[in-house]
């Protein structure tokens, strides 16, 4: 595969993409501006910018960040080195009166993926979330100074799970002062989108769904998404594993179409959904990497 195969491949791969509708425009304004930018040598020296990623919890930042190294990697327009194209890193909160470690712990992540090269070029993917409400403090700034200043080794992408304008505003403001970046936010798939990726991976196993199955399915998915620990494709994952795995101690496993009866154990009035939406003190996400997949089929 040349080329332009791959760099169509990786292109195609984004647009494919669910619930990434302003991503995929600022990709193809990414990939307009790669290929002005290959065609006028005199434009040589103007670089990719950051970005802010507005996102859902479990909305598959992991996954999109994978096609988005993979579409820079396709088109040069990044000189990849290190062990991996791109990483993800938390940025745990640190007071104003305390010494700011965090920075010598994303240094040493940094360190870490370089293997045997001397430095890192890659994708860098920074949750901020504990920084929602102090984005002007000086710690913050410190670190939005620190990836402005190595922008020519890495495209940094700034992540947080907010609802709240006045909070994205305040995070602008303080990457405003320090580096060239887009907003983007990142829509979360809705019920009818999330119900393909389960046809998706049942149709691999040869399984249908009729028309009241995928009604009750549907019902199912919007239940769960209300929960307060909806963990946006690793919970449809589960839900999909759940669905083979009793098909496969019912029948053969033959090709076959399910009906709404034969999932009655997954409608949305079934213990299965009240588990899932029940409330279990305030329980954190925990970490940040693999929180699940922007693709046509959950990881």
């Amino acid at each position: 595969m040349n080329r332009e195969e791959n760099v169509k491949k990786s292109f195609d791969a984004i647009m494919a993409l669910k619930g990434a509708d302003e991503f995929k425009a600022k990709i193809q304004n990414l990939h307009n501006f790669l290929k002005n930018k290959d065609a006028h040598v005199s434009f040589a020296d103007v670089t990719l910018p950051n970005y802010l990623w507005i996102a859902k919890r479990g909305g598959g930042v992991t996954t999109l960040l994978n096609a988005f190294a993979e579409y820079l990697y396709a088109t040069n327009a990044i000189a990849f080195c290190g062990l991996e194209r791109f990483l993800e890193f938390k940025l745990d909160y640190i007071s104003p009166d305390a010494p700011f470690s965090e920075l010598t712990r994303f240094d040493r992540t940094i360190a870490a993926r370089t293997g045997h090269n001397r430095y890192y070029r890659g994708v860098v993917c920074v949750n901020i979330d504990d920084w929602q409400n102090t984005a002007d403090e000086d710690h913050f700034m410190k670190f939005v100074n620190f990836v402005a200043s190595n922008r020519d080794k890495w495209l940094t992408i700034l992540y947080i799970n907010t609802e709240k304008k006045d909070v994205v505003e305040s995070i602008e403001v303080a990457l405003a002062m320090y580096m060239n970046f887009k907003t983007i936010k990142l829509r979360f798939p809705d019920e009818h989108e999330l119900m393909e990726l389960v046809e998706n991976r049942l149709l691999k196993n040869s399984i249908k769904l009729d028309e009241n199955a995928k009604a009750l399915l549907r019902e199912t998915i919007k239940e769960i998404s209300k929960g307060k620990h909806f963990n946006g494709f690793k919970t449809i994952k589960q839900l999909t594993e759940e669905i083979r795995y009793k098909i496969l101690t019912e029948n053969s496993g033959k090709k076959q179409i399910i009906t709404a009866k034969m999932l009655a154990d997954f409608d949305k009035d079934s213990d299965y959904v009240k588990r899932r939406k029940a409330q279990i003190g305030n329980r954190k996400s925990i970490g940040f990497a693999g929180a699940g997949g922007y693709e046509n089929e959950p990881r």
